[in-house]
């Protein structure tokens, strides 16, 4: 009986369709992400990140192999005489311009004098932020006595009491190329902005005169804790109104829409080794089927005041 029992279930499972038996469970897979494209803020911020690590290496390496390899500018170091390591690094001074675009060199026989190579009339007091200067080489953005923004190249020159040496950029050097960056979104209209603390008004004007760049009808603008210097880009001409708003809502956001235009914006705020907002860039994006650009002799009724008491100031310049 038990046998048969058992032959009978044998049979059963015999007969089953040969696609049953050989049935081949499927489990789909789940494909992994493609990674996110980058949003333009992200796309400018990436940029400004490996541009600060690219001029910071280029910088610290010139000074290195080029200039620390020179006896004559060693020898003046190990003596602390300024004069003679102000005319041993002049014609480096020249090449870091030419090839680097760098702005300034100085020599800092300690951490509270510094002189400015190619012009012995700058020479002043500037005290280096502790962090910098204990070790033996750093970049920071810091703001110079005479009011420029700047990203610092700081290292210290080999030896027990030789000083540091120092190499300067312009912050509008470093932006030259976001507005490419920008090119995938659209037309992108990059300003460079001083904050306001502690900026002296007449440094400012002085700095603008020498702008090449600045931008069309756009002043100090007291309401406001930035103040323009540069503006670089084929994107929308903003009028001084436009302009005030852009300052505004970049005091407090990083990433918006500016209203009424309705362009994408955001800005970098630049600080300096202290934790301090020192500037900042700040950015709009035009759409490349926006035809509505506004001629640059736009003016605003509340600020033609403002701007006449500028170009009166501009004249004492002159």
């Amino acid at each position: 009986m038990k046998k048969t029992f058992l032959l009978s279930i044998a049979l059963t499972f015999s007969v089953l369709p040969s696609s049953r038996a050989q049935e081949v469970i499927k489990v789909e897979t789940i494909s992994a992400a493609s990674p996110a494209e980058p949003t333009h803020h992200e796309a400018l911020e990436n940029f400004l990140r490996a541009e600060e690590a690219r001029v910071c290496t280029d910088l610290r390496t010139f000074a290195r192999e080029t200039i620390f390899a020179d006896s004559n500018f060693m020898a003046a170091a190990e003596n602390r005489n300024t004069r003679a390591v102000a005319r041993a690094t002049s014609k480096y001074a020249e090449i870091l311009a030419k090839d680097y675009d760098a702005d300034f060199v100085f020599y800092h026989p300690n951490t509270r004098f510094f002189i400015r190579v190619n012009d012995p009339a700058y020479r002043g007091r500037m005290r280096l932020p502790p962090e910098t200067a204990r070790s033996s080489s750093s970049c920071f953005w810091e703001r110079l006595p005479s009011q420029h923004l700047v990203y610092s190249m700081l290292i210290k020159i080999d030896g027990d009491k030789t000083g540091y040496l120092k190499i300067s950029k312009n912050l509008t050097r470093m932006v030259l190329n976001m507005p490419d960056i920008l090119s995938p979104y659209g037309k992108g209209r990059i300003y460079t902005a001083l904050d306001k603390t502690g900026l002296k008004k007449m440094a400012w004007f002085k700095m603008r005169r020498r702008e090449p760049n600045k931008p069309k009808h756009s002043g100090w603008c007291t309401a406001n804790k930035l103040a323009f210097l540069s503006a670089i880009g084929s994107g929308r001409i903003l009028t001084k109104k436009q302009q005030k708003k852009l300052l505004s809502f970049s005091d407090h956001t990083n990433e918006f829409i500016l209203p009424e235009v309705e362009l994408p914006s955001g800005t970098l705020p630049l600080f300096g080794s202290d934790g301090e907002r020192l500037g900042a860039v700040v950015y709009t994006i035009t759409p490349e089927t926006d035809k509505n650009i506004p001629s640059s002799e736009e003016k605003d009724d509340d600020c033609l005041q403002e701007e006449k008491e500028e170009n009166i100031l501009y004249r004492l310049f002159d």
